[in-house]
């Protein structure tokens, strides 16, 4: 039958002309301009190894604090050479002006490494993993030794508790001296060379309602022995502070998912999100760890090698999805899941193969409530291979038909978006990141391009191409002459390779995820600090001035469905969420209906619609109050009224 679909959010896109659009470079070296700001790390040659950056609420203001790692930190005194040394920067709203670390800090936690050579902060990521609703900070050092067992890596995991602490009362925390504070668990790696914490992620695997870690150990062995296939441990949560998890002898609940083949360097990027959208998290895997910068002190790499290993190191990657089962194992080349979804790079081979899974990002672009998986091929070469180590990136839509699927990006598909990088070297897709700038429920895409020389020609100096999402990208976006609108973030100086390392969050509070490129190379304030590396914040809504996204708007559209048997309010998605969310909602029957968002305390927050009708429904709340304010984060409840009966389901606001 048809019936009438009542949308608190219809979603048109805006006819856009196919021409080169870049529609403004926001040039980061005006550091003083309001929806800017910029931390400096303190000492020279700090970002040697790279200057890795996160971001999330880690004292749970409603606003994210940034992380910057100088991970080749040489420790409080410069005495403990490539220690690693990450900072927690609070209230780096962008408003002007910046940071620098060598200074007084002002509101700065730091952590040093624990030994020399350990590249503490290689990778940092922020999740409640303790289950007390506060976040925690996750800490990988993956060159750590254990007794007996030199570079088997360790993930570090601080607690909100200790790191309020730490913040109160010293600033500091120096992980060589001993005893350490309550409140820090240490996952230590199996075996020697494993690198165990060169990534890691986070996400509800098993539905239980508990964040699980996510770590790779990238030079670990495959389950039949393969050398450096690598694996991916998951560690269900939530996890006790104060523990130390020693996976040669876990007693932990968890699962390892073993990589493919000898030198693959499965888990050497890993994401985490609900890539098919039956509600339990999934995990992305990338086998691409082949020339990067993270091997360091001149180890050995590898990549996935394609389709019956042809084409060497172009990378592959795959997505294990989620259920209430927990495996101890996972054999990806013994006995994979049958579900298991596999993505090849395009070419390998030669010097600079693909490498295809060295950057994954899980992220609603198309807005459908599925997380969809966002993909650097760093080394690829562009339109026809005419740009030799341009980059390339794609977009693989989510959904249930993805189980199973072996795609090949030698020949992607129709419902695949490609995007090329515009220059030769630009190295495109070697970060990414993504989040709503416009809060129109849509993830727009940020896309490193640490080699570019941008619009305003500084040679290698990098940045951000930033592109709205939608729900009709097409199938190929060419950043020399973009079909689509874009603004391009520039980094202050030649040889910044800003964006080698990118993030995004919502650093202002105001609903709206800012852009966050680094500058793996920046100089420090001045240029007076040699390759000590900088963090960018460049706010989400001063990018939505120049960049169109989503048209909102009210109305009532007519589409084919069968009836439903009975009413029921559905879970909305995405939750938890930032700025939008969609609640659906079905009537067997025509009947009176009314459905609102009410606070823990029973008060009413905000009447999104009120009718009549029979069919399937989908309304949409921005997270404002009905005076249009934005709420604070926290839980809030839909309550749909149909008759006298009442239904209702709890939502989750993160801002």
């Amino acid at each position: 039958m048809k019936y009438a679909a009542t949308l608190s959010a219809v979603l048109c896109c805006l006819a856009i002309p196919v021409s080169a659009q870049i529609v403004h470079v926001w040039d980061l070296a005006d550091t003083a301009q309001t929806g800017q700001f910029t931390v400096y790390n303190p000492d020279v040659n700090d970002a040697e190894f790279g200057t890795p950056i996160t971001a999330g609420d880690l004292d749970g203001d409603g606003r994210d604090d940034l992380v910057i790692s100088a991970m080749a930190g040489d420790g409080p005194a410069n005495d403990r050479s490539n220690a690693g040394e990450v900072a927690i920067c609070f209230d780096t709203i962008p408003s002007g002006g910046g940071l620098d670390l060598a200074a007084d800090p002002g509101d700065v936690v730091t952590l040093y490494g624990e030994a020399r050579r350990d590249l503490f902060g290689i990778k940092t990521h922020v999740a409640d993993l303790m289950g007390d609703g506060r976040a925690d900070l996750l800490v990988g050092a993956f060159y750590a030794d254990a007794p007996e067992r030199t570079d088997a890596g360790k993930l570090y995991i601080f607690s909100a508790e200790l790191i309020a602490q730490l913040r109160d009362a010293g600033r500091r925390l120096d992980l060589a001296q001993r005893p350490w504070p309550e409140g820090l668990i240490t996952v230590i790696g199996a075996e020697r060379d494993n690198r165990l914490g060169v990534w890691m992620t986070a996400g509800d695997f098993d539905g239980d309602g508990h964040r699980d870690a996510v770590v790779g150990a990238d030079r670990a062995s495959g389950a039949a022995g393969a050398v450096e296939a690598g694996r991916v441990y998951v560690l269900y949560g939530p996890l006790d502070s104060g523990a130390t998890i020693d996976l040669a002898v876990a007693e932990h609940p968890l699962s390892i998912i073993y990589g493919v083949d000898a030198l693959d360097h499965a888990g050497s990027t890993v994401a985490a999100g609900d890539f098919d959208g039956d509600g339990y998290d999934d995990i992305a895997i990338g086998a691409a760890a082949f020339g990067t910068l993270r091997n360091a002190y001149h180890r050995t790499g590898g990549a996935g090698d394609g389709p019956e290993n042809q084409r060497e190191n172009a990378g592959e990657m795959y997505v294990v999805y989620g259920g209430p089962q927990r495996p101890a194992a996972i054999d990806l080349a013994g006995d994979p899941p049958t579900d298991l979804t596999v993505i090849y790079g395009a070419d390998g081979g030669g010097g600079s193969p693909d490498r295809l899974g060295e950057e994954i990002v899980l992220a609603d672009i198309d807005g459908n409530g599925v997380q969809d998986l966002f993909i650097g091929a760093y080394r690829a070469d562009g339109p026809g291979n005419s740009r030799a180590d341009a980059g390339e990136v794609y977009v693989v839509y989510g959904g249930p038909e993805r189980r199973g699927q072996r795609l090949d990006m030698a020949a992607p598909s129709a419902d695949i978006t490609v995007i090329y990088g515009a220059r030769p070297d630009a190295i495109t897709g070697d970060a990414l990141a993504a989040g709503d700038i416009h809060g129109d429920g849509y993830d727009d895409l940020f896309v490193g391009v640490p080699g570019d020389e941008g619009p305003l020609k500084r040679r290698f100096a990098g940045g951000f191409a930033v592109l709205a999402g939608g729900p009709d990208l097409p199938h190929e976006i060419d950043l020399a002459d973009p079909a689509v609108p874009v603004v391009w973030i520039e980094a202050p100086d030649p040889i910044d390779f800003s964006a080698y390392w990118g993030a995004s969050g919502d650093m202002d509070g105001d609903g709206r995820m800012d852009a966050i490129p680094n500058g793996m190379a920046g100089d420090g304030p001045d240029n007076r600090r040699e390759n000590a590396g900088e963090a960018h914040i460049i706010s989400g809504a001063a990018l939505s001035q120049y960049l169109p996204g989503v048209v909102v708007s009210t109305a009532v559209e007519e589409v084919e469905q069968a009836t439903p048997d009975k009413a029921a309010l559905l879970a909305n998605y995405p939750n938890p969420f930032n700025s939008f969310t969609r609640i659906p909602f079905v009537l067997p029957v025509e009947a009176d209906y009314a459905l609102a968002i009410y606070g823990v305390d029973g008060q009413l927050v905000r009447q999104l619609t009120v009718g009549r009708g029979a069919g399937r429904y989908l309304a949409g709340w921005d997270a404002r109050n009905d005076r249009g304010r934005l709420v604070a984060s926290g839980v809030y409840w839909a309550r749909l009224r149909v008759g006298s009966r009442l239904y209702q389901r709890p939502l989750m606001h993160i801002r």
